[in-house]
């Protein structure tokens, strides 16, 4: 009687099951897939091969591929999960590993098998092609994204960090305190003590042992200094560093060459780096605790032996579950200060222009032998190393027989040299005034030496020239020495007097002369109107001037505008409000700083709104020159600001030299 019993409740138990599978199977569709991170991957190139179970009933094993052409170097990692689309609730469960190639060729991965609800099942098979390693193609880059899936490092890398991963984040470990250790930025010089005008080397790195998408965020101004930053491969390159006996993936985020402009203590400001760093999250799974199961204590049959307790879910279902965490982190550089020594004074040659370094000068004439309707140019190159973008034209005596115009600058730097290399020209247009012999004295060029810490000049050979009358000369002054005139003879005849014109009134000097009155009344009436103008309007015609002042400096700036070049237009606008200064204060190109000019203005009494205004506009082009993006309008912005900026000086300069 009691088999009886236990027989039919038996059966209506099995029942129950099976009706209950067969409505979860309508209500869900089950699937057993496998998917890749990448068909096609390099010889060194870890991937992502994931098994995922959707919708799967009881199930009680897991049997995976045989990997004989790959390495296996993480998993089999869990997911599991639920989602609810269109009202219609899925769960699933996800074998993840990550393999490696061990060869180079076309391979198929056969699928993997799993027991559910009594039933063998298997996934799909999936074909990954192996290509050659391309060492310089797979580097990290910091403003590119790291890899979606984590994965861990190659083989070399697995090698020197053992068993750590440091793109995991364990269990209860403290994510900032990993962050501080793994990634970091850092800014290198070659020298922390040097000569106002000496080259400085700044490099900037960022030092990783994470996958990170990193972006600068913030540039330094550089104040005091002139930069000219090297190019850098694009994406960037990572080399290796050993920081503290860890090996460091170092990427180079920016490399300036820096030239200060004045002495004293000047100060590196800080570059500041965004990074997303994807992390590798382990969370242990509570929710795979197995229940003790009612109907094995009241039948306490073999037949109803939970299935649950096959060994595989031991193994597998109760291992952590892998998530993925993208957790931002902003790092910057440590201020850095670095000393400026003022330029020796003593033995100072009077020809020195402010070039520091190493340099050759040479001098050459275009011509010994011209008329006074040709021009000679007088081309002087000065070349080596240092200083080279901050030149000045060294100082050219020309006699008065000549007359001289600004130079033409030519520069010739050569790319990513480092220190920095290349030549500048200038060349003088002469026009010649008078006939003759005429000797054009030596051009002289000095330098300051830090190797040998002393001056030292160069000197061309002076030049002569012989000039001859041109076509278009001056007629010469006559001479009334002795027996240079000629009197000539008396005519003693008797003149004859004939009237050989018409009457006044038929001729046409006549009319003319009826004409000049009215036309006098009419240039009065203009010319008073026009002085009556200028003097309502004396301050908009002194603005007026003040513009096209500006808009003479600005002119090559504005032609760069144009061409849409950002960086060269930047650089012309700085050059142009520099030479501006020094032109209008009277203060060489080499001694301009801000200080300096802020007191000069001041002494001037310029309002202390345009001296702000000038010092934002120079902080700008400073700004715009290193901030890797292309903004017209930005660019339209600065130009006109530019412009404003100029005209306002003119005009109070202008306003304080009247008043002197």
């Amino acid at each position: 009687m009691n088999v009886t019993a236990v027989s039919i409740k038996k059966f209506v138990l099995s029942l129950l099951l099976c009706l209950g599978v067969i409505s979860c199977l309508q209500a869900q569709e089950f699937r057993f897939t496998t998917s890749v991170s990448n068909n096609r991957v390099a010889l060194d190139e870890p991937f992502q091969i994931q098994f995922m179970l959707e919708n799967a009933p009881n199930v009680t094993s897991f049997t995976p591929p045989s990997f004989n052409d790959f390495e296996i170097l993480q998993g089999p990692s869990q997911m599991q999960g639920q989602s609810i689309m269109n009202g219609r609730r899925s769960e699933y469960i996800a074998l993840i590993y990550v393999i490696q190639p061990r060869r180079v060729g076309n391979f198929t991965i056969a699928g993997a098998t799993a027991r559910s609800n009594g039933n063998v099942v298997r996934s799909n098979p999936v074909t990954i092609e192996v290509v050659k390693a391309n060492r310089g193609a797979y580097q990290q880059a910091p403003q590119q994204s790291a890899p979606q899936s984590g994965f861990p490092p190659s083989r070399s890398q697995r090698q020197q960090q053992q068993d750590e991963m440091e793109g995991v984040l364990r269990n209860g470990e403290d994510v900032n305190a990993k962050l501080r250790k793994n990634i970091f930025v850092k800014v290198d010089v070659d020298k922390t003590t040097l000569y106002e005008g000496e080259q400085l080397t700044a490099t900037y790195k960022l030092y990783t042992r994470l996958p990170t998408n990193s972006s600068v965020t913030k540039v330094p101004a550089f104040k005091g200094f002139s930069a000219k930053d090297i190019e850098l491969p694009n994406p960037p390159q990572a080399s290796e560093e050993i920081v503290n006996g860890q090996r460091f993936k170092v990427f180079t985020i920016r490399k300036t060459l820096l030239f200060p402009l004045q002495s004293g203590t000047l100060e590196l400001d800080p570059v500041e780096v965004d990074n997303h760093v994807k992390l590798v999250k382990l969370v242990k799974n509570g929710n795979n605790k197995k229940a003790r199961d009612p109907f094995a204590d009241l039948f306490n049959d073999p037949g109803f032996k939970d299935p649950f307790d096959d060994p595989f879910f031991d193994d597998f279902f109760n291992r952590p579950e892998v998530t993925y965490e993208d957790v931002p982190y902003k790092v910057q550089t440590a201020p850095l200060k670095v000393t400026v020594k003022p330029l020796p004074v003593d033995n100072r040659p009077l020809s020195f222009t402010g070039a520091v370094g190493k340099f050759n000068m040479t001098a050459t004439i275009d011509k010994k032998n011209l008329t006074t309707d040709d021009a000679l140019t007088l081309k002087v190159v000065v070349s080596g190393q240092g200083n080279v973008n901050l030149l000045n034209g060294p100082k050219v005596e020309i006699p008065a027989a000549f007359e001289k115009y600004d130079p033409k600058v030519t520069d010739n730097i050569e790319k990513n040299s480092n220190p920095l290399s290349g030549s500048r020209q200038f060349e003088y247009a002469l026009m010649p005034l008078e006939a003759g012999d005429q000797t054009i004295p030596a051009v002289e060029f000095s330098y300051f030496d830090v190797a040998s810490n002393s001056y030292k000049s160069i000197r061309s050979e002076p030049f002569s020239v012989h000039v001859t009358p041109g076509k278009q000369t001056k007629r010469d002054k006559e001479d009334f020495s002795v027996n240079r005139n000629t009197i000539t003879s008396n005519y003693n005849g008797v003149l004859n007097w004939v009237k050989d014109s018409r009457f006044l009134l038929a001729s046409p000097l006549f009319y003319i002369l009826l004409l000049i009155p009215v036309l006098l009344l009419v240039v009065a009436l203009v010319y008073r109107r026009r002085l009556n103008y200028q003097q309502n309007n004396a301050a908009f015609l002194k603005h007026r001037y003040a513009n096209k002042v500006a808009l003479k400096r600005l002119e090559l700036a504005a032609r760069y505008l144009k061409e849409g070049k950002d960086k060269a237009f930047y650089e012309e606008t700085s050059r142009a409000i520099w030479g501006y200064l020094s032109n209008k204060l009277h203060v060489p190109f080499a001694d301009l700083s801000k200080q300096l000019i802020q007191d000069k203005l001041t002494r001037q009494q310029v309002s202390v709104q345009y001296t702000t205004q000038l010092f934002d506009l120079l902080d700008d082009c400073e700004m715009a020159l290193y901030t890797p993006m292309h903004n017209n309008d930005k660019m339209q912005g600065t130009y006109q600001q530019a412009v404003t900026v100029i005209s306002h000086l003119e005009d109070e300069l202008q306003r304080a030299k009247s008043v002197v």
